[in-house]
């Protein structure tokens, strides 16, 4: 990696953007660890909540129903879902190094500025951190709960926290309204225990709610005025945890690895930014001023309410939830497709013209500074010198190094395998919090405009110093400008590898092979086994008799030596059944049971009926396609055995001269011909096993339909398929 200043060599060994340049299918995308489902909003929740700083990111991930007019009045509005691959495509490019993304058209990374104008987060206030450890929690919370709903479940927790199923319980729906106000207090801090856990903060434990949050969940839940709850810097928070998920997760290369920080910040951020993964929501239409109303200009909309409140939709030919596809659309990417100022007054204007939460302006002095982010204990640092774009200001060249940089061991630490106290975990952070006290006064200039010129020096040494794409791709098209309304794709990957693989696949095609592998899932068997019809050939027009089941059935008695089955008919080749029996294994034990006796000599099927029967029309018609279809054995016995195989088919037609016509239809043949070039043509057709007879009831002859030879036994096995090795399952 010599001459990549950027790039630390000991973080790039483990990097997930070394792994997809050395193989660019070789890691999966990530898992984020959010909640299933939103919470209700109840109305006496919302002065707490306001008084807290939360209720603006609250309304984000609130379970509501449209008031839209244009937009189906009254149905429930659908729950964000993250995009797994848009999310992992962007945390392939974050560099621990710089705290940074690095794309072909310089760095970029969600700033305090976001968190500000997407969130509606407070930038003011004590840094969080480290949290408190509660005493006796699993004792006291049980009490307090008790009695809360009728029918509430048990209370389940875990030594990590109480449990998200049992936190269910309380959520406003499963109230009968009106609600006391004891019920309000009690749902409102099972609320804020999911909003920290599965929103602003999640972590890997799937099933429970960090203990740690207890304490402030009931502070604000308790709360009787605004000088009971400590103002705290959620923003910065916030911020703080999704650095630190952003470089744990690019080290990452396991499958199902998971995103931590709070993954609906990226989302919005990268919508608000980029094109790709980016669903239409009418951003045209502006805001209603009735939708979000208050007084005191807090429970009003943020940047991000439109993403989460309108209805997305995602162009026809979007490739949605495709890992490969946004990690090549990056990589192909300008920066004329990049939105570097999303929150200017025009846009403003255009969106919310009652306005904005007041939250999104009012901490703006800390959007430039110095001083690091913490959330617990994690300590992290940010890069506005090296942004300077996303602020519009002036990108120097060499952009300067932070004036105290953050050791490596303070980023690194973090709770795993350690049982400290917070009072010694606040012996080692306790600089970095108060350190936040001074953070308006210690910032970055940006006084200075933008200048195009210098920001394309800037770029030819960046370039030069990391990696600008993480797979070369075949045919790097340049996109047009793009704007707020922009879908993915907004350029031509014709070429590229996506795009041969899926674009001229049918939808049929793919919906097939997605069959063929729920199918090997369930039966734990291989997908080849499944019968592909496309590769089949057409099927005559004449209906085939079904091959019998496994079951033996009862046999008659061994045919004399001249008929099928019998002594010399051994003589013929033996079949592939007859090939595949011997490999697996023998056949089954069979009884044998009386067989009826045979037709007396003057009747049909007789010895002496034979001799004197006089030939019909259908006897003649039957020799007649008997020569056509010697003639075609003769030209066919290269590929079906040889000479051995049709002198022994000969000799059992000769000794069967009432074989069944229908056998020999042209029509018929002709399938079996196809089904034998089909497979190979390495064996011979089977042989008949039931002889033409005379119906004396209707006047005629009943043809052979049961086109397979007989052993000796005169059963017929089925082929055995060969053992299957079992499907080892992820």
């Amino acid at each position: 990696m010599a001459g990549r200043s950027l790039l630390n060599r000991d973080i790039e060994r483990a990097h997930r953007a070394a792994k997809l340049e050395a193989n660019p299918n070789s890691l999966s995308p990530m898992v984020t660890r959010g909640g299933n489902q939103n919470w209700q909003i109840h109305p006496g929740w919302v002065q707490r909540l306001k008084w807290a700083g939360l209720l603006p990111f609250a309304r984000l991930v609130e379970a509501t129903r449209s008031e839209v007019i244009g937009e189906r009045v009254g149905t429930p509005i659908k729950r964000l879902q993250q995009d797994h691959s848009l999310l992992t495509s962007l945390v392939d490019r974050w560099r621990p190094e710089t705290h940074t993304f690095h794309f072909r058209w310089g760095e970029m990374a969600p700033t305090l500025q976001d968190v500000s104008f997407l969130l509606g987060l407070p930038l003011a206030g004590q840094p969080i951190g480290p949290l408190a450890e509660p005493v006796r929690w699993d004792e006291e919370m049980p009490e307090r709960f008790e009695g809360t709903r009728a029918g509430q479940t048990e209370f389940l927790c875990e030594d990590h926290g109480p449990k998200c199923d049992w936190l269910l319980n309380f959520e406003v729906s499963q109230f009968t309204p009106p609600m006391s106000e004891a019920q309000i207090t009690r749902s409102l801090e099972a609320y804020i225990l999911w909003l920290l856990g599965k929103v602003m903060f999640t972590e890997n434990h799937q099933t429970t709610i960090s203990r740690r949050f207890i304490p402030i969940a009931l502070e604000i839940a308790e709360a009787q005025t605004a000088d009971d709850i400590i103002q705290r810097s959620w923003g910065s928070a916030v911020l703080a945890a999704t650095y630190r998920g952003l470089c744990n997760a690019c080290t990452l290369v396991s499958p199902k690895s998971g995103l931590l920080g709070c993954p609906l910040l990226l989302q919005l951020w990268s919508w608000e930014r980029f094109p790709i993964g980016r669903p239409d929501i009418d951003a045209e239409r502006p805001f209603g001023a009735n939708e979000l109303d208050d007084p005191d200009h807090i429970d009003m909309p943020t940047f991000g309410i439109l993403w989460t409140r309108r209805e997305r939709r995602f162009a026809r030919d979007q490739v949605r939830n495709c890992y490969p596809a946004f990690t090549e659309q990056f990589d192909v990417l300008d920066d004329r497709a990049v939105i570097w100022q999303p929150y200017t007054a025009a846009a403003v204007h255009a969106r919310y013209p009652g306005g904005i939460s007041n939250l999104c302006y009012r901490d703006c002095a800390y959007w430039m500074t110095q001083s690091k982010i913490i959330f617990d204990v994690s300590v992290e640092i940010m890069s506005q010198q090296r942004i300077m774009r996303q602020f519009g200001s002036r990108q120097l060249v060499d952009p300067p190094p932070p004036i105290a940089p953050l050791p490596a061991y303070v980023h690194k630490y973090n709770r795993k395998g350690t049982s400290h106290s917070s009072t010694w975990w606040l012996q080692r952070v306790g600089s970095y919090v108060a350190e936040w006290a001074g953070a308006t006064t210690h910032v970055w200039p940006n006084d200075e405009q933008f200048d195009p010129q210098e920001f394309d020096a800037y770029l030819q040494r960046y370039t030069a110093a990391t990696r600008v794409r993480l797979i070369q791709p075949t045919d790097p098209a340049e996109a047009p400008p793009a704007s707020m309304h922009d879908m993915y794709p907004i350029q031509s990957t014709a070429g590229s590898r996506q795009h041969a693989r899926d674009q001229h696949v049918s939808w049929l095609r793919r919906l097939e092979d997605k069959l063929r592998g729920i199918y090997s899932a369930i039966t734990c068997s291989r997908s080849s086994d499944v019968v592909q019809h496309h590769l089949l050939p057409p099927r005559p027009s004449t209906q085939q008799q079904r091959r019998p089941h496994l079951t033996p059935t009862v046999t008659p008695r061994p045919p004399p030596p001249g008929r099928a089955g019998g002594s010399s008919w051994q003589q013929h080749t033996p079949s592939v059944d007859d090939y595949q029996y011997q490999q697996h294994g023998s056949r089954p034990r069979i009884t044998p049971t009386a067989t009826p006796r045979p037709p007396p000599p003057d009747q049909a099927g007789g010895s002496s009926w034979q001799q004197h029967h006089t030939p019909s029309f259908d006897d003649l018609q039957y020799h007649q396609q008997q020569a056509a279809f010697d003639q075609w054995q003769q030209q066919q016995a290269p590929f079906m055995g040889g000479a051995g195989y049709t002198q022994g088919y000969t000799q059992h037609t000769a000794s069967n001269p009432s074989w069944g016509a229908s056998d020999q239809d042209p029509e018929h043949m002709e399938y079996y011909s196809t089904q034998q070039n089909y497979v190979g043509m390495q064996t011979p057709p089977p042989e008949p096993t039931q002889e033409t007879q005379y119906d004396p009831e209707s006047g005629s002859w009943i043809p052979a339909r049961i086109t397979r030879a007989p052993d000796r036994f005169g059963w017929t096995p089925r082929a055995t398929p060969p053992p299957r090795n079992p499907r080892r399952r992820p």
